[in-house]
């Protein structure tokens, strides 16, 4: 926070600002409009907003910005640090050059490996950084308990003792829906801590306008996120939900709240989120950036659009004019100095990066890389525990000599029956070109779990595919037509400390190391994306028609309808039960 004398000084002109940027266009997202300014910062703070013919405008450092355009650093107020696969600190390189000056985090994906460990190496790794990084606690370790096994659990007791943290702003995204609706115990008590606490509850829902997200909202739960239609987009505004509209390329749904823009107007508590952007998609799309850029592209005004990763996000986080020096997401007296200019308002293409008053960002490129904070714990580097696998391991056996299946379909959001062979005690599924088998192993070392499960449609004619990032409990997924490529792909994955990996002939074709916690890498997002373009092409070359690295890593997730393979067998979304994978006859 600047020293408040000579922020005031600086302010009325007695004293020259830290930085003056004069002559711009000021997107104002307070009065949603665009006029001329000139901006004065002392130290961290804008301490005045003027016009462009104030003649005392003195700075030790001033930059003409005639003919750009100046608006606030953008605000993720919802996403996963861990889905860009690198180190906060790597993180924050690749987001600041495109305009990005606060996150939101949920880590929850270090969470459900390391527990209460993981989620401060997140929150103390992100200390100290130009990015500012708030920190949200998880509440779904795992997500779902019962049906998966985890590398922690979190109850009341975990969730409380990370609130404790003043660091930590609320809980993050509750999707254990149907736990809050039918108050199931562990998940009810992390609730209402977070009620007593008066922090920010976030949500995920898969509930439609029933009363069962009636309940959930009653719980004191505020908002959703997730890809959907604009009259269902509409009804959660309604019902006074913070409707997280998500950009990324995979979920965008920017082009359905462009249509109810156009028809109701600028909805206040619509704010743009990411959630998750992996590597390569963050190179070439972006990030926060990208809903902004699409939106206006769609036609939503410029101003609205800035404002729904600005202003928007800042209130959903009560960083709006509240305690002095956290007041984010506009550019007025006594606000953080974050900020950015842009060359053009209409591609959104950002010229400069202010963080907390100083310039760390320039055409795309950092001034200087940021300093990693803390180094990961040991235990994050040994997180693979799996013993080495053969060929017999990816066996399915059985009595008999017949089986019925239950066959995945669309990753899981259906399933068929399918009556297979059984020759010798063995599962002849081979036979059968368009199935491939699942096998998830539990990787954490708190036991030996490990179930199947049969998959149609992959596309994969031969090898394997597997990844140590499967949410959210992260376990090993290995998915595959041949029993040896199976085992080699997750010795690959044991002795790399995790990633992703395509394997063929015993041979990777494309590997993805990421030793931190199995889920991270200390390199720069541009090296892992290169990594992750190998992995990609590879998969498509052993004939892959789904996206690869969304096949594997979604697959597991329990409160995903309808059908999930985990480490404890084929789990029911909708019941929260098994049902048999397979069963055997004859």
């Amino acid at each position: 926070m600047a020293d408040y004398h000579r922020l005031l000084r600086v302010a009325r002109g007695e004293e020259p600002a830290d930085l003056v940027l004069r002559n711009g266009q000021l997107v104002n997202v307070l009065t949603r409009e665009i006029h001329p300014a000139t901006v004065g910062i002392c130290e961290d703070t804008i301490a005045y907003v003027t016009g462009p013919d104030d003649a005392n405008c003195e700075g030790t450092e001033a930059i003409d910005i005639a003919g750009k355009w100046l608006a606030p650093g953008l605000i993720d107020s919802h996403m996963h640090i861990e889905s860009s696969h690198v180190t906060p600190a790597r993180f924050a390189d690749a987001v600041l050059p495109l305009g990005v000056t606060t996150v939101a985090q949920d880590p929850h994906e270090m969470a459900n490996v390391l527990g209460v460990a993981g989620v401060d190496y997140m929150r103390k790794a992100s200390q100290g950084l130009p990015l500012r990084v708030l920190t949200f606690v998880p509440t779904c370790v795992p997500a779902v308990p019962g049906v998966e096994t985890a590398g922690a659990g979190f109850t009341a007791t975990e969730v409380g003792q990370l609130l404790d943290d003043p660091t930590t702003i609320g809980l993050a995204e509750v999707m254990d829906y149907w736990g809050v609706a039918r108050q199931s115990p562990r998940i009810t008590e992390i609730v209402k801590l977070g009620r007593e606490r008066g922090v920010i509850l976030t949500g995920h829902v898969r509930f439609g306008e029933d009363r069962n997200l009636n309940a959930y909202l009653a719980a004191g739960i505020e908002s959703d996120h997730g890809k959907m239609p604009p009259e269902r987009l509409l009804a959660r505004a309604r019902m006074g939900m913070v409707v997280e509209v998500c950009c990324a390329p995979d979920r965008d749904n920017i082009p359905e709240i462009v249509e109810l823009w156009r028809e109701h107007g600028l909805l206040h508590n619509v704010v743009f989120v990411t959630d998750d952007v992996p590597p390569s998609d963050l190179l070439a799309q972006g990030h926060l950036d990208q809903g902004v850029r699409r939106a206006i592209a769609l036609g939503m005004d410029p101003v609205d659009a800035i404002r729904a990763a600005t202003a928007g996000p800042a209130r959903r986080l009560r960083r709006n004019r509240g305690t002095p020096g956290t007041s984010l997401g506009a550019i007025a007296p006594g606000f953080v100095a974050d900020l950015i200019v842009l060359h053009d308002l209409a591609s959104f293409d950002v010229h400069l990066t202010v963080a907390s008053g100083r310039v760390v960002a320039r055409d795309g490129e950092m001034l200087a890389p940021s300093l990693e904070g803390l180094a990961p714990p040991p235990a994050a580097l040994a997180s693979v525990h799996l013993p080495a696998l053969g060929a017999p391991d990816f066996v399915v056996r059985g009595s008999g000599n017949a089986a019925k299946a239950r066959v995945l379909l669309n990753r899981g959001r259906a399933i068929e029956a399918r009556s297979l062979h059984v020759a010798d005690g063995v599962l002849d599924w081979k036979s059968s070109p368009d199935l491939a088998l699942v096998s998830v192993w539990h990787r954490h070392g708190h036991n030996d779990n490990h179930a199947f499960a049969l998959i149609a449609g992959s596309g994969l004619r031969d090898g394997a595919l597997a990844t140590t990032y499967a949410h959210d409990s992260h376990n090993l997924v290995v998915i595959g037509r041949d029993e040896a490529d199976m085992a080699a792909a997750a010795n690959a994955l044991r002795a790399s400390g995790g990633g992703y990996v395509a394997v063929a002939g015993g041979q990777a074709l494309g590997h993805v190391p990421l030793p931190v916690a199995g889920i991270l890498s200390q390199a720069p997002v541009s090296e892992v994306a290169t990594g992750f373009d190998a992995y990609v092409g590879a998969a498509a070359e052993l004939g892959v028609r789904d996206t690869p690295v969304r096949l594997v890593t979604s697959l597991p997730l329990p409160v995903v309808p309808s059908y999930r393979p985990t480490d404890m067998g084929l789990v029911d979304v909708s019941r929260q039960a098994f049902v048999p994978a397979f069963e055997f006859s004859g």
